[in-house]
């Protein structure tokens, strides 16, 4: 059967075993930071988990790949016209577009961070190409600020060629490979009770059951301080097995998935920490004859 991952990307990174040994490099830089006491903030914040509930990278290489392009525009059209303002606001934008792509470098390898394989190889690759072209977009500042203007466009148009294909990978990265896609995105609890094959009398407190919905949704379902709950099993961040995870939390009501350590309140399934950023989907609860019966919130 042939790999459904039939691109451009995939044939770039599928044999390029070069990547891993950088990969590895940036991982232990990566890595050694988040371990690091007191990062957790940021490290939800570069996610996105914190306080956008969304992937925060695509959000600002949004508005950096929007002003990079804004600023080819403008120099084409002031060599065109020879209109010193439209230097000046391409240079400004140039600026935004600097500024921005360290937000983008560093919640991109904070999500990065957090993958492996095919998948690895292609985000760092991705990466190395985004920094080729923010070099040129740094040479061609400095060529702006010597008054070379023709070059600093010529540069500036290459660098934004380079750009584009480090885009195309940014793109293979999340529609080839779903980083940071929500693994329950097509997921439609039924909104009719559901009685599920768990007697409420067999759950001990915080050991989760696993069940199935009528629609093969898996569920974990958990008894805390006498009260029970229940939330999709599956990570939303890389569909990781939440029953096999860790209570965590002041009260313990947080269970952290065993794959990357996302956490996740029982009670509502709230996203409390990344790397997920969208909340697994949680259920009512009801007891009839004995039996645990669900439907969704």
């Amino acid at each position: 059967m042939s790999d459904p991952r039939n691109t451009v990307g995939h044939a770039l990174v599928k044999d390029a075993k070069w990547l891993d040994a950088v990969a590895d490099v940036f991982g232990k830089i990566v890595g050694g930071l988040y371990r690091l006491p007191g990062t957790r903030p940021l490290k939800d914040l570069l996610h996105g988990t914190w306080p956008l509930g969304h992937p925060l990278h695509p959000a600002v290489t949004d508005i950096t790949v929007g002003a990079y392009t804004a600023m080819v525009l403008l120099d084409v059209l002031t060599l065109v016209a020879r209109e010193p303002g439209l230097a000046r606001a391409a240079d400004v934008v140039l600026l935004l577009g600097l500024a921005t792509s360290l937000v983008s470098a560093l919640s991109g390898l904070t999500d990065w961070n957090e993958t492996y394989g095919e998948e690895r190889r292609n985000g760092m690759l991705h990466g190395l190409v985004m920094v080729a072209a923010t070099a040129g977009f740094v040479v061609s500042l400095a060529l702006r600020g010597g008054g070379q203007r023709e070059a600093a466009v010529v540069v500036a148009i290459v660098a934004w060629l380079v750009m584009l294909a480090g885009a195309y990978l940014g793109g293979e990265q999340v529609f080839g490979y779903g980083t940071q896609v929500n693994r329950h995105a097509w997921t439609k609890p039924a909104a009719k009770w559901q009685r599920l094959e768990i007697r409420a009398a067999d759950l001990e407190d915080r050991t989760p059951a696993v069940a199935r919905t009528t629609q093969g949704l898996e569920l974990m379902v958990a008894k805390v301080d006498g009260t029970i709950y229940a939330i999709a099993n599956t990570c939303t961040h890389a569909g990781g097995p939440l029953a096999k995870g860790t209570w965590t939390g002041d009260d313990r009501c947080l269970i952290k998935c065993p794959w990357h350590g996302s956490r996740f309140s029982v009670k509502d399934g709230h996203a409390a920490a990344g790397p997920a950023t969208f909340d697994a989907p949680a259920f009512e609860v009801r007891l009839a004859d004995g039996m645990v019966e669900v439907r969704a919130r």
